[in-house]
């Protein structure tokens, strides 16, 4: 029999008017994350010993796009069976607000071979929308679940927190920080504005384009700081064609920064030393983070010899 919901902020849940005391229990919770529970045992879904396919959710508070809802016992869901393989089912706590009176409830949604949350997921805030409690598998032959995934998060006072990297597949909105399993990340635009996790202290390497002529060796490395990321450039480049004169102008020889560690931030000059071969030359270098480019110049004109080459050390923030 499925449990009774104690629900506020459908606009027509009869009896449960959002009065002082249930504002107040909601308030710091709903503006904190798009879902959440409580504590540590709240929703949290187990195997039922003895019983076929089943689990347990055990009562508690959760919340999801505005709603707050309580349950104070626990529910059961069997789960179907597999004929052969296993099938990882997702456990969620369903939101709707289409009936007259909007209800949640807990639900079952069978899923694949793959440890993902499943396509069959609802999410439309104001309609029907699932919040993942759980991925459960069901392998054939067994009647116990034989792994379960807890996809429960919590939120507090400006923190978010989590249990499994794939809580990331459904907390995907920019500007989400989830603390998950001692790593803390961060969902940012990336290169060209497309959203990507970024590890906060973790450190992306990239290596450099190379140009006809030249060889270009060392790393390019991203890191995350705050909300930008700091692009640390260390490059050898070595003349490989024959000898070639540089001018007192910028002569550009092509993009050698990959597109992973392009983006708008102030365009960088930076002083070099060539050496090698009979070349003891100063230069500038002139790096354009927006479309990778990279020229050079002298301060005044000589001949860049084969072999001869130029160590860039330089950092910037995108």
């Amino acid at each position: 029999m499925a449990v009774t919901f104690t629900s506020h902020g459908y606009d027509t849940t009869t009896g449960n008017p959002y009065t002082e005391i249930a504002w107040a229990d909601a308030h710091p919770l709903i503006g904190s994350g798009t879902y959440g529970v409580r504590s540590g045992s709240d929703w949290a879904v187990t195997a039922v010993t003895g019983a076929d396919r089943t689990v347990s959710i055990a009562p508690g508070f959760g919340w999801g796009s505005g709603v707050t809802d309580q349950t104070v016992a626990n529910e059961t869901i069997q789960l179907d069976t597999v004929t052969s393989g296993s099938r990882w089912d997702l456990i969620v706590a369903r939101r709707d607000w289409t009936p007259t009176a909007g209800e949640t409830k807990f639900m079952k949604i069978n899923g694949g071979s793959t440890k993902a949350i499943p396509g069959g997921r609802l999410m439309t805030p104001g309609g029907i929308d699932d919040q993942p409690l759980a991925l459960v598998q069901v392998t054939a032959g067994q009647t116990q679940p034989t792994a379960i995934v807890d996809l429960r998060c919590w939120a507090n006072n400006g923190g978010m927190v989590a249990k499994d990297e794939l809580v990331k597949g459904y907390l995907n909105k920019l500007g989400t920080e989830l603390y998950i399993a001692g790593v803390e990340w961060r969902y940012v635009p990336g290169a060209n504005d497309v959203p990507e996790w970024v590890a906060s202290g973790s450190v992306t390497s990239y290596a450099p384009i190379q140009v006809s002529g030249y060889s270009i060796t060392g790393s390019i490395d991203s890191e995350q700081v705050g909300t930008k990321r700091r692009i640390t450039v260390d490059l050898n480049v070595t003349r490989t064609g024959a000898d070639i004169v540089i001018s007192t102008t910028f002569a550009g020889f092509g993009p050698i920064l990959p597109t992973g560690v392009r983006g708008s931030a102030p365009q960088k000059y930076s002083a070099v030393a060539l050496s090698g071969g009979t070349n003891n030359n100063h230069a500038t270098v002139f790096l354009n983070p927006v479309d990778g480019s990279m020229s050079v110049k002298g301060v005044s004109s000589f001949t860049w010899n084969t072999g001869a080459l130029y160590t860039l050390n330089l950092s910037y923030y995108i």
